[in-house]
C-alpha cells in the first residue's frame, strides 16, 4: 500500500494517529466512525449540566402553532436559571436600541440602576485553589521572614538592565560603547571577578593577590617571622607551618593568575569571533527536528480552525463558501543555517541575524528512513459554486513550497514578565521563495500556472513590493510582546466605557426639503462612517428635540474622536444625514475623564446646522497596580463592567441524522448539510449573528462580543445555533441558556468551557472575560444639560479688519462688514455695520461670559443686507484656553485664572475652515467670576467618592450608596473666594453676600414659560444694554410655551444696566424685530430681589410678569447673579458715555471781520466725528452775534473718544464761505455731568471765543438699519437747519430730552422737562433700553408699537409682577431753554401716556402753517437717472396744496407755504412726494406727520422727514401754529403729566 506520492506508507507513531483530523469530506460513515469520542472533561461538563439544571430543556416540536411555542418556551424559562430580563428583552428585541444589559437608556433610570450595582456587595469570582508558595522545607507559621538578598543586583551598584528609568538615566551620562563595557562582565584589572574556595581566600580578600608587591611582602614576611620563630625557640615544625601558609598563598595565587589569563583569552576569542562568524545552530536544527513532528499536526489544526473563520466571513455572495480542506507543512521542519550576534549594543537589547531555509524537497540531507516517510507540504483551499445539492467544489492546490530568507531580530528586555518588551523584524535583502499552484485539476490534472511566462516573476514583484515598506531593511516590524501578554494591543478590545449623556439638540436645520425633520444621533469612534456604536430614539417633527438619555460607548483608549451622527428618520426611503458633532477623547485625560456642558456644534458640509447638549465620561477598566515595593494590587471588582463574550465552535451537531421537519416530510440529504450559524443574546436580544458555517457539523467561528454590563447579576445569556436554509425557514438545532453568574461559577471554579446543547445534539465551545469597572461618581458626574455657572467673562475688543472679501463686486458695490461672537450656534454679541468698506474699524468692545474653559467662541465678520440673508466673510475660532488656566485647590475643587491678555493680527479663514480672505485684529483677556469654596460637607463627600475609586488591599470596593440629597450642615461662611478677593456680606446677616455692592457681574435669566390668549409660534430673547439679543431660547408653537432655558450677559454696570426679556414670532428674516411682548426693568431691581430670596431652601420656580405690549401674556422668569473679580471698568466703556448730547449756543464775541465793512455775516457749523449735526442761521453785519432759538440734540455713541467741533464761517452771496473761527469742546465726564446743563466759554481761532450751553442725557442708542430698527421705525433726531441731519445715521431708542424737547411719533409724546430722560420706548419689537439713567429719573410712555393702548409702568421697573402694579409718576426738573427740536416716527401710534385729549385725537383743533422746503436723495423714476419731482399734501383725506413741478432734479426746492386748519381730530398730514411724467405720474415715495403734539404744545417743527418706503429720499418740513384751541399754551413748556 502506497501513499499518494508514491512512497510506502510512513511508520507515523501511535501518538501522531491520535491527532484530529477534518471529516466534513469524508462519507458519513467513514466520518461517525472515525469521530473522536468525548473526553472526560467534555464527560464531566455534561454531567454537571444535567445535575446543574434538575429539569428538562425546552422541547419543542414542529407541530405547535408558533404561540404555543412562544408559550412553552415561556414555561421553561425559569428551569434554564434565566431571570426576567430575558422576558423583558423579548419585547426591546424589536427596538434596536438597548447599548447595555439596561432594559432603558433614560438618564435618570440609568443613573439609578449603576448606583443600585454599586450598593451590591461584590463577590470576587471563584478562583481554583492555589498551592503554598513556601518553599519546601520551610518552617510553618506567620512569623514574618528578613528580607532576603535577591539577585546580583543586591551586589552591584550597577541597575538592572531591564529598569527602562535607570538605564535611560545612565545613558545620558555614558554613551553605548561605555555602557557595554560596563556590563560587559570583564574582570577588573586586580582579578576582583575571580571566586576560590580554598581556606586562605576565605580570609583574604582579591585585592591581596597577585601584585608584585604583595609577592614580595609575603617572601619578606615569611623570612622575618621565620627569623623570629628561631630566635625565641621555635623549631623545624614551626618553620615548616610558616612554609605551608606561604606555599598555599603562592598556589593560589598563581592558580588566579593562570585563569585570569585563560579567561581573558577565550573571552577575546569569542568577543572576535561573535563579531565577525557566523554560528551554526545544529543544536536547535536537532531539537526542531524531533518536536515538529509532534507539534505540526496541532499547528495544522489550529491554521485551518482560524483559516475557516475568517474565510466565511468573507465569501462572495455569489460563492457558496470556501474552505481550507487540507492543509500540512510536511515532515521536514525549517532550518537555521546560522546565526549571527552583535555583542556591542545596549545592555537590555539583543540583536541577531538568523538565516532560515524552508526547503521540504531537499532530500540530501535525509537519512533513507527519513526519507521512506517523508511527507511533502501540500495545501488546498476548496471552492464550492452553486446553493445547497446543485453545487460543487473546486479544489486549488497550493505544494512545492520553498523558502530562503536573512532576517535581523532585535529583541529589547525589560525587568517585568515576560521579559521581552518588543521585537523588531526585518528581512536584510530580499527572501527567496517558490511554489506551485494548481487552480484547476488538482494534484493530478493541475497545470501549475506558474509555467505561463511572465507570471512568476509578477507575483514575486507583486509580494515583494507588499512586504518591502513593511519589514524589508530599513523598514521594521515591530510585535510588542508585553502588550499581547497583557492584552492591550488588540484593538478590537474595550479597554474602558465612555458614558455619553445626550440631553438636547437645538436649531437642527434638515438636509432634504421633503417632510418634517425626525431626528436621532448615532455615536461613532474614529471616523463618522465607522460602524455605529449605539444610537438615541428619534422624535418626531421637530428641530429642538430633547432626549435627556445616557448611552455607553466601549472604547480602546481615549486617543480617538467621537463622532455624533444627527440622523433624519424617514420613512419609504433612507435615512438622510444632518450633521456630524464631534469631541476629541483626548480633553478626558485633562480633566479627569469626566466633561460636562458640552455645546457640541453640529456641521455640515462645514457650515454650522445645528448644536447638540451632552455630557460624557470615561471610566476604564480596573488593572492590578504594581506598587513601588513590587506589590500588586489586584484590579478593584464591581458589579458593572465589560463582558467579552466568545462563541469559538460546535461538535456533533445533526447528532444521528433522524431530526425530522414540522410537514412531516423525509429530510432530504445527510447531516453533512448543516450550514450553522450562531446567535448571541444578551438579556433576549440578538447581539450577535455569524455567518453560516457551510456544510459541516462542527462548524467554527471564534466570534465574539463586548458590552458593557451596568448590574452583572442581573444578566443572562443564550446562543442559538440554527441551520441555515436555502428555500426554507432556518431550523433551531441548538440552544444554550445560562446566567453570567453561574457561568462565571462553572468556567472559572470547575474549569468548564464545553457545554452541552439543549434541543439538539452536540456540544458548544463557550467563553467569557470580565473587566470590572468601577463605576463611583457616575450620578455625581451627571450634569444638567441646559445650563452650567459661568467661569467668568470674556472681555474682546475688534479694532478692525483688513482686506476682506467682496461679496457684492457684482453689483458694483462692496460689503458692508460688521463683526459678531458665537457661542456654539447662540450670537452673543454684534457690532455695528460699516457701508461699502473693506477695511473696517469698528473699535467695539463685548463681554461675553462663559461656563467652560472648552468654551471656544467663533468670530465671524459678515456682510449685511438689507433682504437677504446676511453672508459670511470668514470666521476665526478662538480657544479659551489662550487666555484662561485651569487651577485647583489641594482638597480638588477647580477654578480658572487669567493668563496674559492677547492683541493679535489673525488671518480669517472660510466657513469650511479653509484659508480664506483677510485679517482681523482683536484683543481678548478674561475675567474670573466669584468662586466660592465648597463647604465643609462637601470636600468630605468629595473626599469619601475619592476613597471609593481607590481599591483596597484585597481588591474590593466599598459599596457606594444610590445618590441622596444630603443635609446641610451650617458652615462658617469663607472670608475670599479662591481667587484672594475679599467677599463682601451684608452687615446684618455675616452669611449673606451684598451682591449690590458688586458693580459689575453676569445676570443669568432662566425663561421657564409664557402664557398667551392664543396660540403663536415664538422664542424668547435676553438682552442687557444691547440693542441685540445676548441668547435667544429655541421657538414653541402653542399657548403654553415652556421654554425652560437660562441664558445670560455682563452686567458692566448695576446702576445703569436694564434688562428686557423679548418673545418674538419666529418668522423668516432675522432682521425683523417685531414683538408680541416683552419684560422689562433695572438690573440693580432684579439683584435686590435676588438677595431677598439668598437663603431660602425653596427652589427658585421663578416669577410670574405680565408682559408689556401683549394683551393678557405672561411670563414666568427667575435670575441669579455672579460677581466677576479682580475686574474695574474702563471708563470709555461706561454707558454714562453714550447718550444724547443738546447745544444750545448762545452768543460769540469779537469774531474776526471779513468784510469791507469791518463785519462778518456769521453762522455756525457744528459737527461730531467729521460729521456735520446742525448748522446756525446766519446772522447779518456783525462781530458779536447772539443767538437765538437755535438749539439742536445729537447721538453720541462714545463722548470719550469725540469732541464737538464749532467752525463760524462768513457768509458769502456769490463766493465761497471763509471760515472765521474755529474752536473744539470737550463734554467727558470730567467736563460735563450727567443731566446737568451747562454754560462754556470757549476761546476760538484766531480771534474771539464762543458761549454754548450744553446737557448731556446718557442713553442707549438704536442701532442704525436699513428697513428696521430697534424702535420698529425709523426714529432719529432732526436739525432746525436745512440740509443737516442731527441722527448721523443714528435711531435713538427710548430717546427722552431734557429743555422741553419732544419726540412726536405720529402722536406719540414723550412728556418731559428738564433733565429728565424720557424713554422706555417700545416701538416695532424693541425696548428702548437705558431710558432714564440716573437718579429718580424714569421715562414715561413708548414710541410706536401700534394702536392707542394705556401702559401703566413702575417707577422702578417699566414692567412689574402681575399682581403689584403701580401708577407711574415722573420727575421733570425744568431746564431754561427756548427752542425745541422734534423728531418723527410715521409708523408709531399715539403715545399711551398723552393726555385724554390727545390721546383721543378728536378735540385737537386749530391752524398750522406749513411750509415745503424741499427734498434730498429721492429715488430716480427717469431713465436719465433724474426725476421731475412734485409734492401732494391731504388732510383727512381732502388735498389741501399741491407744489410746482421742478424738472430734472433729485434734491428739489420748492419753499412753499399754505395755511391748513385742523378740525374734528384730522391731525395727520399725508405728504406724497411723486414724479411727474406725461401721460401718468409715478410715486416716489410718501410720509406722514400728526401735528397733535404742535397743537397742544404750541411749538413749532423744522425737519427732515424720511419717505417710505426706505431709500427713496426724505422731505423737509416747517410747521408752526398760528392758532390752538387745546389750551395746551396755557401750560407753558412742559405742560401737565397725566
Amino acid at each position: 500500500m502506497t501513499n499518494s506520492n508514491g512512497s510506502a506508507p510512513s511508520p507515523i507513531p501511535q501518538q501522531l494517529q491520535s491527532v484530529p483530523k477534518r471529516m466534513s469530506s469524508l462519507p458519513s460513515e467513514q466520518r461517525s466512525n472515525n469521530a473522536p469520542s468525548a473526553t472526560s472533561s467534555e464527560k464531566n461538563a455534561a454531567a454537571i449540566n444535567l445535575t446543574a439544571d434538575g429539569n428538562p430543556a425546552i422541547a419543542v416540536t414542529e407541530e405547535l402553532s408558533p404561540a404555543e411555542k412562544a408559550a412553552r418556551a415561556k414555561e421553561s424559562i425559569q428551569s434554564t436559571g434565566l431571570s426576567k430580563a430575558f422576558e423583558n428583552g423579548q419585547h426591546k428585541h424589536a427596538k434596536g436600541q438597548l447599548a447595555t444589559d439596561l432594559e432603558t437608556s433614560d438618564s435618570a433610570q440609568v443613573m439609578q440602576a449603576v448606583a443600585n450595582a454599586s450598593a451590591k456587595p461584590v463577590a470576587r469570582p471563584p478562583s481554583p485553589p492555589q498551592e503554598s508558595n513556601r518553599p519546601p522545607g520551610a518552617f510553618g507559621g506567620n512569623k514574618p521572614q528578613q528580607p532576603a538578598q535577591n539577585g546580583w543586583t543586591s551586589f552591584s551598584k550597577l541597575p538592572n538592565p531591564g529598569d527602562e528609568k535607570a538605564m535611560e538615566e545612565l545613558s545620558k551620562a555614558f554613551n553605548t560603547d561605555a555602557l557595554v563595557e560596563m556590563f560587559k562582565g570583564s574582570r577588573d584589572s586586580n582579578g576582583s571577578h575571580a571566586l576560590n574556595n580554598d581556606l586562605l581566600a576565605q580570609y583574604m580578600k582579591e585585592s591581596y593577590y597577585g601584585e608584585w608587591y604583595h609577592n614580595a611582602a609575603v617572601i619578606l614576611f615569611t623570612v622575618v617571622f621565620t627569623w623570629l620563630l628561631t630566635k625565641l625557640g621555635g623549631g623545624l615544625m614551626a618553620c615548616l607551618v610558616v612554609g605551608a601558609f606561604s606555599a598555599t598563598y603562592y598556589q593560589t595565587s598563581i592558580r588566579r593568575l593562570r585563569r585570569n589569563i585563560r579567561d581573558d583569552m577565550e573571552r577575546e576569542v569569542s568577543s572576535n569571533r561573535l563579531e565577525t562568524d557566523i554560528e551554526s545552530a545544529d543544536w536547535i536544527n536537532h531539537f526542531v527536528t524531533r518536536f515538529w513532528l509532534i507539534y505540526e499536526p496541532v499547528l495544522s489544526a489550529q491554521i485551518i480552525g482560524t483559516a475557516d473563520a475568517i474565510l466565511i466571513e468573507n465569501t462572495p455572495s455569489f460563492l457558496d463558501s470556501i474552505r481550507l480542506t487540507t492543509f500540512t507543512l510536511g515532515t521536514k521542519p525549517f532550518r537555521i543555517n546560522g546565526i549571527k550576534t552583535y555583542p556591542k549594543t545596549e545592555p537590555n537589547v539583543v540583536v541577531m541575524d538568523w538565516t532560515v531555509s524552508f526547503i521540504p524537497n531537499d532530500v540530501l540531507d535525509l537519512t533513507p528512513r527519513e526519507l521512506q516517510s517523508k511527507i511533502n507540504p501540500k495545501i488546498v483551499l476548496t471552492i464550492r459554486v452553486g446553493k445547497g445539492m446543485i453545487g460543487a467544489g473546486m479544489p486549488v492546490l497550493l505544494e512545492d513550497l520553498a523558502f530562503k530568507g536573512t532576517m535581523r531580530l532585535k529583541f529589547k528586555l525589560f525587568n517585568e514578565f515576560p521579559h521581552v518588551k518588543t521585537v523588531e523584524a526585518c528581512f536584510l535583502e530580499k527572501p527567496l521563495f517558490d511554489y506551485s499552484l494548481k487552480p484547476v485539476g488538482g494534484e493530478t490534472f493541475g497545470f501549475d500556472i506558474n509555467n505561463i511566462p511572465g507570471l512568476q516573476t509578477f507575483v514575486q514583484e507583486q509580494v515583494h513590493a507588499t512586504l518591502g515598506p513593511m519589514m524589508y531593511a530599513p523598514n521594521v516590524y515591530t510585535v510588542d510582546v508585553a502588550g499581547m501578554m497583557a492584552g492591550t494591543t488588540d484593538l478590537t478590545a474595550a479597554n474602558g466605557v465612555l458614558a455619553i449623556t445626550v440631553y438636547s439638540a437645538t436649531n437642527l436645520k434638515a438636509a432634504d426639503l421633503f417632510g418634517s425633520l425626525d431626528p436621532y444621533i448615532t455615536f461613532h469612534i474614529g471616523n463618522a462612517h465607522n460602524a455605529e456604536m449605539g444610537r438615541t430614539s428619534a422624535f418626531e417633527d421637530t428641530n429642538n428635540p430633547k432626549w435627556d438619555e445616557t448611552h455607553f460607548v466601549l472604547l480602546n483608549n481615549t486617543n480617538e474622536t467621537v463622532y455624533l451622527q444627527v440622523m433624519d428618520r424617514n420613512s419609504g426611503r433612507k435615512d438622510s444625514a444632518v450633521g456630524v458633532a464631534s469631541f476629541d477623547l483626548k480633553e478626558l485625560a485633562n480633566n479627569d475623564n469626566a466633561v460636562s456642558g458640552l455645546n457640541l456644534s453640529v456641521q455640515r458640509s462645514g457650515k454650522p446646522v445645528g448644536e447638540v447638549k451632552c455630557d460624557m465620561q470615561y471610566f476604564p477598566v480596573s488593572k492590578p497596580e504594581k506598587k513601588e515595593d513590587g506589590t500588586i494590587i489586584p484590579p478593584a471588582e464591581s458589579n458593572s463592567g465589560v463582558l467579552r463574550f466568545t462563541v469559538h465552535e460546535c461538535k456533533g451537531l445533526g447528532g444521528d441524522g433522524k431530526r425530522g421537519s414540522g410537514i412531516g416530510l423525509p429530510l432530504i440529504g445527510g447531516k453533512d448539510d448543516l450550514n450553522a450559524y450562531a446567535v448571541v443574546k444578551v438579556n433576549g436580544q440578538d447581539r450577535l449573528r455569524t455567518k453560516p458555517f457551510k456544510r459541516s457539523v462542527n462548524p467554527r467561528w471564534d466570534k465574539f462580543i463586548e458590552v458593557f454590563v451596568a448590574d452583572k447579576t442581573k444578566l443572562d445569556l443564550g446562543v442559538n445555533v440554527i441551520d441555515s436554509k436555502e428555500f426554507t425557514d432556518d431550523d433551531v438545532i441548538g440552544r444554550w441558556r445560562m446566567s453570567l453568574a453561574n457561568m462565571e461559577d462553572e468556567h472559572i471554579k470547575q474549569g468548564l468551557d464545553w457545554w452541552n446543547l439543549k434541543d439538539g445534539p452536540g456540544k458548544i465551545h463557550l467563553s467569557a472575560m470580565w473587566k470590572p469597572i468601577v463605576m463611583t461618581g457616575f450620578a455625581e458626574g451627571l450634569g444638567h444639560g441646559h445650563y452650567r455657572p459661568p467661569i467668568g467673562v470674556v472681555r474682546l475688543h475688534f479694532f478692525g479688519a483688513r482686506d476682506l472679501k467682496n461679496v457684492e463686486a457684482m453689483t458694483g458695490g462692496k460689503s458692508d462688514p460688521y463683526i459678531r461672537v458665537l457661542s456654539g450656534m447662540q450670537v452673543r454679541a454684534q457690532c455695528e455695520r460699516v457701508d461699502d468698506n473693506l477695511d473696517p474699524d469698528w473699535d467695539a468692545t463685548f463681554y461675553v461670559p462663559v461656563h467652560s474653559i472648552r468654551e471656544d467662541l467663533i468670530f465671524e465678520v459678515m456682510d449685511y443686507n438689507d433682504i437677504q440673508k446676511d453672508k459670511s466673510l470668514g470666521l476665526f475660532d478662538f480657544l479659551l484656553k489662550d487666555i484662561v488656566k485651569e487651577s485647583k485647590t489641594e482638597d480638588g475643587q477647580a477654578y480658572y485664572e487669567p493668563l496674559e491678555a492677547i492683541d493679535k493680527w489673525v488671518d480669517i479663514t472660510s466657513v469650511e475652515r479653509k484659508k480664506g480672505k483677510g485679517k482681523l485684529h482683536f484683543a481678548a483677556s478674561f475675567i474670573p467670576a466669584m468662586e466660592l469654596p465648597k463647604p465643609e460637607s462637601e470636600k468630605k463627600k468629595g473626599q469619601e467618592n475619592q476613597e471609593q475609586r481607590a481599591p483596597a488591599g484585597n481588591g474590593q470596593v466599598p459599596p457606594a450608596t444610590p445618590p441622596q440629597e444630603a443635609e446641610a450642615a451650617p458652615e462658617i461662611p469663607p472670608e475670599k473666594d479662591l481667587h484672594g478677593e475679599l467677599i463682601k456680606y451684608t452687615a446684618d446677616d455675616k452669611g449673606k453676600i451684598d451682591l449690590l455692592a458688586y458693580e459689575s457681574g453676569i445676570l443669568s435669566v432662566s425663561v421657564h414659560t409664557a402664557k398667551f390668549p392664543e396660540r403663536v409660534k415664538a422664542s424668547a430673547s435676553i438682552l442687557l444694554d444691547s440693542n441685540d439679543p445676548q441668547y435667544r431660547t429655541v421657538a414653541i408653537k402653542g399657548v403654553d410655551l415652556p421654554f425652560n432655558e437660562t441664558g445670560d450677559a455682563f452686567v458692566k454696570e448695576m446702576d445703569f444696566s436694564k434688562l428686557v426679556v423679548r418673545v418674538q414670532p419666529v418668522k423668516d428674516s432675522d432682521k425683523d424685530d417685531s414683538h408680541i411682548g416683552y419684560y422689562t426693568s433695572s438690573v440693580r431691581d432684579i439683584v435686590r430681589k435676588i438677595m431677598e430670596r439668598q437663603g431660602s431652601d425653596e427652589e427658585d420656580e421663578g416669577e410670574m410678569f405680565k408682559l408689556l405690549d401683549s394683551d393678557l401674556g405672561s411670563i414666568r422668569l427667575s435670575f441669579r447673579f455672579t460677581p466677576v473679580v479682580n475686574f474695574k471698568l474702563d471708563p470709555s466703556e461706561s454707558l454714562e458715555n453714550q447718550g444724547n448730547l443738546t447745544v444750545t449756543p448762545l452768543k460769540a464775541t469779537n469774531l474776526t471781520a471779513a468784510d469791507r465793512s469791518g463785519t462778518s455775516d456769521p453762522f455756525i457749523v457744528f459737527s461730531i466725528a467729521g460729521e456735520k449735526v446742525h448748522k446756525t442761521e446766519t446772522y447779518k453785519k456783525t462781530l458779536n452775534p447772539v443767538f437765538k432759538d437755535e438749539q439742536f440734540t445729537a447721538p453720541v455713541p462714545n463722548r470719550t473718544k469725540v469732541n464737538l467741533v464749532a467752525e463760524i464761517y462768513d457768509w458769502d452771496q456769490f463766493g465761497k464761505d471763509s471760515i472765521i473761527g474755529q474752536c473744539e469742546v470737550s463734554f467727558t465726564g470730567k467736563e460735563l455731568e450727567s443731566f446737568a446743563a451747562k454754560d462754556f466759554e470757549v476761546s476760538l481761532k484766531p480771534s474771539g471765543s464762543l458761549r454754548l450751553r450744553m446737557l448731556w442725557q446718557p442713553q442707549l442708542l438704536a442701532r442704525k438699519r436699513t428697513g428696521t430698527s430697534l424702535l420698529g421705525s425709523t426714529t432719529r433726531i432732526f436739525t432746525s437747519a436745512p440740509g443737516a441731519a442731527f441722527g448721523v445715521g443714528k435711531d435713538i431708542a427710548g430717546v427722552g430730552f431734557g429743555a422741553g424737547t419732544k419726540v412726536l411719533g405720529t402722536g406719540g409724546k414723550v412728556i418731559g422737562g428738564g433733565v429728565s430722560a424720557i424713554g422706555s420706548g417700545i416701538g416695532g419689537g424693541v425696548s428702548a433700553i437705558g431710558s432714564g439713567i440716573g437718579s429718580g429719573i424714569r421715562g414715561i410712555g413708548r414710541i410706536g408699537g401700534g394702536g392707542s393702548k394705556r401702559e401703566k409702568s413702575s417707577d422702578s421697573d417699566s414692567s412689574s409682577s402681575i399682581n403689584q402694579q403701580q401708577p407711574a409718576v415722573a420727575a421733570p426738573a425744568p431746564v431754561p431753554t427756548v427752542s425745541t427740536t422734534s423728531t418723527v416716527d410715521q409708523r408709531g401710534s399715539m403715545d399711551s401716556s398723552m393726555s385724554p385729549r390727545a390721546a383721543q385725537g378728536g378735540d385737537a383743533t386749530g391752524a398750522i402753517n406749513v411750509t415745503l422746503v424741499g427734498a434730498r436723495n429721492l429715488k430716480a423714476m427717469d431713465r436719465g437717472n433724474t426725476s421731475d419731482p412734485y409734492a401732494r399734501v391731504r388732510i383727512g383725506g381732502r388735498i389741501v396744496h399741491k407744489t410746482k413741478t421742478i424738472k430734472k432734479t433729485l434734491q428739489p426746492d420748492w419753499n412753499e407755504t399754505f395755511l391748513a386748519k385742523i378740525s374734528d381730530g384730522k391731525t395727520l398730514l399725508d405728504i406724497k412726494i411723486k414724479d411727474k411724467n406725461t401721460l401718468n405720474d409715478v410715486d416716489i415715495g410718501d410720509c406722514s406727520y400728526d401735528v397733535a403734539d404742535l397743537l397742544q404744545s404750541g411749538q413749532s417743527f423744522d425737519g427732515w422727514v424720511p419717505l417710505e418706503p426706505q431709500g427713496t429720499g426724505e422731505v423737509r418740513l416747517r410747521i408752526e401754529v398760528t392758532s390752538s384751541d387745546s389750551g395746551s399754551s396755557s401750560r407753558g413748556l412742559f405742560g401737565k403729566i397725566m
